[in-house]
């Protein structure tokens, strides 16, 4: 596998995401003057209780997939794996959906002590099917490696809800219904579009043994699903519940903010999951090493972009929105330590993954969910946005080092341990002061930390978690092939690292 590969599909996923951040950040002026913090908050408490949904719909489903899929050696059995799969979802997503819409007031009642909102749940329901398949036909392109077409078809399916959106909300009047209306049938437009794109694996074909051995595999990532849906959804509800719609309304915003880091995570795992796999089948004996190094990639990038957003909120919400949303900056920093910790469970789950014992990332997820929910319902009530942030943060690192643990035993990755601590202890230190930054007016406050931004940088060089050895690695990640890189002669401290992580 050549390494450069892996940037190159970085990079084209990386900037796809920058356009739909940027079209995101174009819609937030818009409706943080369209909408009160209760609307922004009604919004997000429909869309994350949906996401329970479909958490179970899936079933596990580009992961199962993009694991069978490169076990397969033929093209027939590539395209069994796909229709068997592609089809038997789009049934039980329908069924499922079918099932939930005549409970869509009581959803609405329990939510907002009245039945008004249930529409809303309507069409989140109508969606999740629709997204779902949308999603595998997607997984068909990067298993395929066609990072490109992936890429413009998700922009395009951005941009097309975006401005549906928009028109629904702006000509059409709808309220917050036209978010999801303009959502609904972006995805209804693209449905044939992402069809014809995966044409070549899509025939008449099932196979009930390979659907056991996809839902074998799949279903124990559904309670995955839906730990992630309680990591996503219970600061919202306990929020909801325990403190103000209000406080939703600005914590959502605040996740906006950090979602930036969330297009990032996204745009790595799509490019480099399906060549980890790939490096595992056809590469074993280089590949823990490979995995090592990405890892501190992940936590020197993320770390950075952790510091810069975290420093920056205030000013970026005076410039996206309205002094009403400017509360929000104090939840930036947490929710953005939260994602570094995610972005690390891209290697830490990794091997958990290789081996199929996927129970194990049911079991660590749960461990988690639950552990963010008790921290929410018990700091909520007392500290409101805040302590949902912190206990977000949290949770998380409780996962990824869970993961760790348990990755290490069954199949051991070569982590660069010094580096890696030093990165994430500077990246938590220097995310916590900047909460305490004062006030000051833009073209005083922006140089200031321009200047903070650089001193943790310095703080990182300092500390020996950027050297020399490091940027030469750089450099071969970017120009080399994976042979140059497990081949290059670690130093001393390097050797330490790897052995200590190996053991």
């Amino acid at each position: 596998m050549r390494v450069r590969q892996v940037f190159k599909e970085f990079a084209i996923y990386g900037v796809a995401d920058i356009i739909l951040r940027a079209a995101s950040f174009f819609t937030l002026p818009i409706y943080t003057r369209l909408f009160t913090p209760e609307d922004y908050g009604i919004w997000s408490f429909v869309m994350t209780t949906v996401g329970l949904v479909s958490g179970v719909l899936a079933l596990g489903g580009d992961s199962a997939y993009a694991r069978f899929f490169f076990e397969a050696k033929t093209l027939r059995e590539k395209q069994i794996i796909t229709s068997t799969w592609i089809g038997f979802l789009g049934l039980w997503s329908l069924a499922v959906v079918v099932v939930c819409l005549p409970f869509t007031g009581l959803f609405s009642h329990w939510s907002f002590g009245v039945t008004d909102y249930g529409l809303l749940f309507v069409l989140a329901l109508w969606a999740a099917p629709l997204t779902l398949i949308n999603g595998l036909c997607g997984q068909v392109l990067r298993n395929q490696f066609r990072a490109s077409l992936f890429a413009s078809l998700n922009t395009l399916t951005t941009l097309l809800s975006i401005g549906l959106s928009l028109v629904a909300v702006l000509w059409l009047r709808l309220g917050i219904a036209g978010l999801m209306i303009g959502a609904l049938a972006a995805a209804l437009v693209m449905l044939p579009i992402r069809l014809w794109t995966a044409r070549a694996l899509l025939r008449p074909r099932f196979s009930w043994r390979q659907l056991g051995q996809l839902l074998a595999y799949g279903v124990p990532l559904v309670p995955v699903s839906i730990a992630y849906w309680v990591f996503v959804a219970s600061d919202r509800l306990v929020l909801g519940k325990l403190s103000t719609l209000e406080q939703v309304g600005l914590y959502t915003v605040a996740n906006n903010l950090t979602s930036t880091l969330t297009f990032i995570n996204s745009a790595l795992g799509q490019a480099w999951s399906p060549h980890a796999i790939r490096a595992y089948e056809d590469q074993r004996a280089a590949a823990p090493a490979l995995f090592g190094r990405v890892m501190t990639y992940i936590l020197l990038g993320f770390g950075l972009l952790c510091v810069v957003i975290t420093a920056f909120a205030h000013e970026a919400l005076i410039l996206l929105s309205t002094p009403p949303f400017y509360g929000a900056a104090v939840a930036v920093g947490p929710l953005a330590f939260a994602m570094l910790a995610l972005a690390s469970t891209q290697v830490t789950a990794l091997s958990i993954s290789l081996v199929k014992k996927t129970h194990y990332l049911s079991l660590y997820s749960w461990l988690a969910a639950l552990l963010n929910l008790g921290l929410n319902l018990w700091l909520v009530p007392r500290w409101g946005m805040i302590a949902a942030s912190w206990s977000t943060a949290g949770a998380y690192l409780f996962l990824t080092l869970g993961y760790l643990v348990t990755s290490q035993r069954l199949w051991p990755v070569a982590y660069e341990t010094r580096r890696a601590l030093t990165i994430t202890a500077l990246t938590l230190l220097f995310t916590i002061l900047a909460a305490w930054a004062p006030t000051l007016p833009l073209l005083v406050s922006i140089p200031l930390k321009v200047g903070y931004v650089l001193l943790y940088v310095g703080a990182l060089v300092a500390l020996g978690a950027l050297d020399h050895a490091a940027w030469r690695r750089l450099r071969t990640l970017i120009s080399g092939k994976v042979g140059a890189l497990v081949q290059t002669r670690p130093s001393s401290t390097e050797a330490g690292d790897g052995q200590g992580a190996a053991s």
